[in-house]
């Protein structure tokens, strides 16, 4: 079976937010990154002979993006982090040291374990996944890879498999 690939990238894919992770018994600082987003897809033409229009790809990526343009994403899953939300905004707690404050309109939440690129990678690929059926497309995709850049050198990939008989675009992202 053949099959071609697109591949979007660059210019206004991308949004700015700020996170923080948690790694090998420790909690990072809070900071920020101008994230770039890149979308592979794979897949047979349609009729017209395309595997997926590029405008409205880039349309659903841009909306996406922007829900977390400007925004501190907190995962809800995390098992390090006690958050609550309360009084018109969220507190996240690592330990005694280390407490957040945020107003809820400056935050995002994730259900995920944390915020790392390879999560926010994973948690576009289902988005875009979602938003490509409710608009009754995306029936000849068979793959799509969504890529998270960090900063110029760290980028993190999720590749989805769409194949008949894939059950991947059901399993919920960020499993614990």
């Amino acid at each position: 079976m053949s099959s071609w690939k697109i591949l979007i990238e660059r210019g206004n894919l991308g949004f700015s937010a700020a996170h923080f992770i948690t790694m090998e018994g420790r909690c990072e600082p809070l900071h920020g990154h101008n994230y770039g987003v890149r979308v592979e897809v794979t897949g047979g033409l349609t009729p017209d002979s395309y595997v997926c229009d590029f405008v409205t790809l880039k349309e659903i990526v841009r909306g996406l993006c922007k829900e977390w343009e400007h925004r501190f994403l907190l995962p809800l899953r995390n098992p390090h982090l006690d958050v609550r939300e309360r009084d018109g905004g969220w507190e996240i707690v690592y330990d005694a040291a280390t407490r957040y404050v945020l107003p809820t309109s400056a935050v995002v939440t994730l259900d995920t374990d944390n915020a790392t690129t390879e999560r926010l990678a994973e948690l576009l690929a289902h988005r875009l996944v979602a938003e490509l059926r409710a608009r009754g497309l995306g029936e000849g995709i068979e793959r799509i890879v969504v890529g998270v850049e960090e900063t110029e050198m760290q980028t993190a990939f999720y590749a989805l498999d769409l194949s008949a008989g894939a059950d991947d675009a059901t399993h919920p992202p960020g499993g614990a």
